[in-house]
């Protein structure tokens, strides 16, 4: 793809967003509306920045990296945070940063500039949220943006919002998805003779006998590895059918696309199968682990790397410092756990399965 910002007009919302941004900031309006180039657009931005973080010696040695650690951190003001990302933004100008997920997909960094185009010419191809991000950037600049820490006991206000895991409420449910999720896979367990045997039933056991079997096996790791979900099909059913069809033709374009499943029952029992007052929404951050996203579908087979680990070269440290005896299949996380990625999928762990239960 060819992307050359300087033929990319605005958008009607992002024009309105720069042109709050200016109204909002006087002084950078003069700077970009004054400036004959953007070198001294820049030029003048730095000087401000530089101006409000010379009100603190300290932000202006921890921005010098004369000073660092969490004492020194501890002694900036909201508004030298802003000042030191604007800085940031300035000293790294122009470098581009790969994205090993999206395929090696460069980003440019250039906010100046994007901001000199679109008030020069309306041009830059700038989205909403970045002109948003500017307008919150330089109130905390000017000192507009009042910082908001939270109090212990307002935080535990908040969690005490919502039922944890230990709620009867919530145990009832989730004992009740155990229960329908024993009896789905009680039907495709078979007898001693013909099947597993860790995992059967003797010949002649009731359903109730082979319940308390199951319930029995649900306390055992061995039992959710060797029944783990590994297909949407049987995902949807042990969800008992509560996937909409968006989901469900997600989750088919994910498997057509080779993505493997691999979820344990107990897992499955966290997540709701129907939505009351008291639950609703309380499984979401189990539920994305385990419903595949469209843009990790999306870039499925091209993810080079996850983390700056994944990148490795034979013979050479990676970023963790590790040094791992294959730059293809072995993906070393922690001293004593190992784990194996195939060489056609690269080194994307985070890529390779949602729900990673290592």
């Amino acid at each position: 793809m060819i992307y050359i910002p300087e033929k990319i007009g605005l958008s009607a919302r992002s024009l309105t967003l720069l042109r709050k941004l200016f109204r909002e900031n006087p002084r950078l309006d003069e700077i970009y509306t004054q400036s004959e180039s953007l070198d001294e657009a820049k030029k003048k931005v730095r000087e401000w920045a530089l101006e409000v973080l010379s009100e603190n010696t300290e932000a202006v040695s921890y921005y010098k990296r004369e000073k660092i650690g969490r004492n020194s951190f501890g002694k900036l003001r909201w508004q030298d945070f802003a000042a030191i990302r604007i800085l940031d933004y300035l000293d790294h100008s122009g470098r581009k940063f790969s994205n090993p997920y999206r395929n090696g997909k460069e980003s440019l960094n250039v906010p100046f500039l994007l901001l000199w185009l679109g008030e020069k010419s309306g041009l830059g191809g700038a989205k909403p949220l970045f002109f948003q991000d500017m307008i919150h950037l330089f109130r905390q600049l000017n000192n507009q943006l009042p910082q908001y820490v939270p109090t212990k006991e307002q935080v535990e206000e908040w969690m005490e919002r919502w039922h944890d895991g230990l709620d009867p409420n919530i145990v009832r449910v989730r004992e009740e998805n155990r229960e329908r999720i024993i009896r789905i896979l009680m039907r495709n367990i078979k007898s001693c003779e013909i099947g597993d045997t860790r995992y059967c039933f003797e010949e002649g056991m009731t359903d109730e006998q082979k319940t308390k079997k199951m319930r029995e096996w649900w306390n055992d790791y061995r039992f959710h590895l060797r029944f783990a979900v590994r297909s949407p099909k049987l995902l949807n059913e042990l969800l008992d059918y509560s996937l909409d069809l968006d989901t469900q033709k997600l989750l088919q374009k994910a498997e057509e696309k080779g993505i493997p499943f691999f979820i344990n029952p107990y897992y499955l029992s966290l997540l709701n199968a129907r939505t009351d007052d008291f639950n609703a929404g309380s499984d979401l951050a189990i539920r994305h682990y385990v419903i595949y996203s469209k843009p990790l579908i999306d870039q499925f087979g091209n993810i080079q790397a996850w983390e700056k680990e994944d990148k490795v070269e034979p013979g050479k440290p990676n970023a963790a410092g590790w040094l791992l005896p294959s730059h293809h299949c072995v993906h070393r996380r922690y001293p004593e756990v190992a784990i194996l990625i195939p060489n056609t999928m690269g080194r994307s762990c985070g890529g390779l399965c949602v729900s990673c239960q290592r």
